[in-house]
């Protein structure tokens, strides 16, 4: 998923000539917990939730630092953000939809008091917000109602002038083409002692000019930099119920808009490389270095810019175990929230109770026996596992392993989101020891938001290393590694037959029967025999002679232009030699099928 950065936005928000910073998400988790609101418990409805993935019900400034990611594109903000899950609602059935969040934006706009030349970033452990999910009207000149607006976003067809689609603080009348943003400015002036208050706002206070800025009270005298939010939600993919009918339903049950609040706990750290890397961009960067929104401008985000760690966070920790109605319809929004339509009391459910609600982390369950190794590249000769696979649009990690452990594969992969592969080794070249950093991992799993399934050309790995068999070898024989063919003629030329059912337990016994002591496979049904290798034929890597043998595909039989060789030793005839293979069972070779012998090198061709 691309996130976008509206620029074009801070001219309608009379942001002063200086630096203003943006940072785009994807979203961390949707689920009903508030440790602002609600510390400790189930909150009272769904929130859409980014940041640091150490949110949880309860949280400290500590706690934010202890996330080992954050959907920011700053790594360094642990900071959450959240405001309430939006529904669609199905008029047929009366049934709740949730609508996805294509991204969100968090501006952070320095608004100077007269005077000043200089705002401060928060201070460690701030919680504060935004709104009221009880409110049931605008009132004008207010700024805590002014603070909430919308947007339908038309990028097709120019709207000016036309009232009906003119930013508002209540739902629309109609959909909006490319989606609707959700906006929500934050209070911007501290009273310098409290980090927190009993209605988690009145520490902070509105400067003189409301959301466009102006000077702060003598009450709350600390200009910190104003904050804002973009939710914008994918309204455009639902069908819209017609002007004066239900369409757009906060998880509060709220059907007007008005009760769209949002929430904020600071995890920025305080000191970063010894730095405060929040107060040195908002120091530092402004016009002069064109910073506008560009983060890669501003020296003192530069190091921490990494867009791909973000899209590929995930939560660290428990969420309410509810069907939240993520890609599918649910008959009662999560929580005491019946629809609430209108400007009456908020109605509520006869003896609602979360009793018996527990919590989860939603994470697939895997079978016993696999563990993750972790994010793999692709092989960029062919698949890295080429055994059994699949496509599908309910594809999980688990969904995946347990494919892979029904056909008895010890290794699984995940790619592309929903494409699962098996196999008893890696092939053509991949390697499961050199691994690449998580967030080339980071595309989500279709039917698991919570959990990643790969990337684009890469394998979130799985292994269970029990499902591993050692072969053992005719005695006197033993492993000589992978070897290329030679120059100008086969490595071991004396001798060779190509059969479907090859096996190197196959080829060892029939070039010995022969008299050689030198038997290789390629090509997955060739065996060659020698008692010595051809000029031009070297050791070659092992991951070069990866391709299953035709009788066995637990084992492997070379490759292309690749031999594996193994090498008889009179000397140690009374000795059996075994090598632990990639495999599930062990190997009998079927010397009954019918094979093609060939005495001699083929002229053509080494292939």
């Amino acid at each position: 998923m691309q996130f976008q950065q509206i620029y074009w936005l801070l001219g309608a928000l009379t942001v002063p000539a200086n630096a203003y910073f943006i940072l785009s998400h994807p979203i961390l988790e949707t689920t009903r917990l508030d440790p602002i609101v609600s510390p400790g418990e189930i909150s009272s409805h769904v929130h859409a939730i980014v940041g640091g993935n150490n949110f949880d019900k309860t949280m400290t400034y500590q706690s934010t630092q202890e996330g080992i990611c954050t959907t920011a594109s700053i790594t360094v903000d642990k900071s959450n953000y959240w405001t309430p899950q939006l529904y669609y609602y199905n008029l047929a059935d009366e049934s709740y939809e949730m609508i996805p969040v294509s991204y969100v934006n968090t501006y952070y706009l320095p608004r100077y008091s007269s005077g000043e030349d200089t705002v401060q970033a928060f201070p460690d452990g701030l919680r504060m917000i935004s709104g009221d999910p009880f409110r049931r009207e605008y009132v004008d000149g207010d700024p805590d109602s002014t603070a909430i607006t919308y947007v339908c976003l038309d990028y097709d067809n120019d709207h000016s002038g036309d009232a009906d689609w003119a930013e508002r603080n209540s739902f629309f009348d109609h959909n909006c083409p490319n989606g609707m943003r959700a906006q929500i400015f934050f209070r911007s002036c501290w009273d310098g002692v409290n980090l927190d208050s009993d209605d988690h706002k009145s520490h902070m206070a509105w400067p003189g000019g409301g959301v466009d800025g102006g000077d702060c009270p003598s009450t709350h005298p600390v200009r910190l930099v104003s904050l804002f939010y973009e939710f914008i939600y994918n309204v455009q993919d639902f069908p819209f119920n017609g002007a004066g009918n239900v369409t757009w339903v906060f998880a509060t049950g709220d059907t007007t808009g008005y009760s769209m609040h949002g929430d904020f706990v600071n995890g920025w750290p305080s000191l970063a490389n010894g730095t405060n890397v929040l107060q040195e961009a908002l120091d530092q960067c402004n016009e002069d270095n064109g910073v506008g929104g560009e983060l890669n401008n501003c020296p003192p985000f530069v190091p921490y810019i990494d867009s791909a760690s973000a899209s590929a966070c995930k939560p660290l920790n428990l969420l309410v175990d509810e069907d939240v109605g993520d890609g599918h319809s649910i008959s009662k929004l999560p929580g005491d929230n019946p629809l609430w339509i209108g400007d009456g009391t908020k109605p509520t459910y006869a003896n609602y109770t979360d009793d018996g609600i527990g919590f989860t982390d939603f994470k697939s369950v895997i079978p016993d026996g696999y563990t993750e190794v972790g994010c793999i590249a692709e092989s960029t000769t062919g698949r890295a596992l080429t055994g059994s696979h699949f496509t599908a649009s309910n594809m999980t990690r688990g969904v995946c392993v347990s494919f892979c452990e029904a056909n008895g594969y010890p290794l699984a992969g995940i790619e592309y989101a929903d494409e699962c592969y098996c196999d008893f080794e890696m092939r053509n070249g991949a390697s499961n020891t050199t691994l690449l950093a998580s967030e080339k991992c980071n595309l989500a799993c279709p039917a698991n938001s919570n959990e990643n399934c790969g990337g684009s050309s890469t394998l979130t790995l799985f292994n269970n290393p029990s499902l591993y068999s050692t072969f053992t070898y005719p005695t006197g024989w033993t492993s000589y590694g992978c070897m290329t063919e030679a120059t100008n003629a086969r490595a071991l030329a004396k001798y060779s037959f190509t059969s479907s059912s090859m096996t190197p337990q196959l080829c060892m016994s029939t070039c010995q029967a022969e008299g050689y002591i030198y038997s290789g496979t390629e090509y997955s049904t060739q065996c060659y025999c020698g008692n010595t290798f051809s000029a031009g034929s070297v050791p070659a890597d092992e991951s070069s002679c990866s391709m299953a043998c035709g009788g066995d595909k637990l084992q492997t039989c070379g490759g292309s232009d690749r031999l594996t060789t193994f090498k008889f030793d009179n000397n140690a005839a009374s000795n059996s030699s075994s090598i632990t293979a990639s495999a599930t069972a062990s190997v009998t070779a079927n010397e009954s099928t019918s094979s093609s012998y060939v005495t001699t090198a083929p002229s053509s061709s080494l292939g």
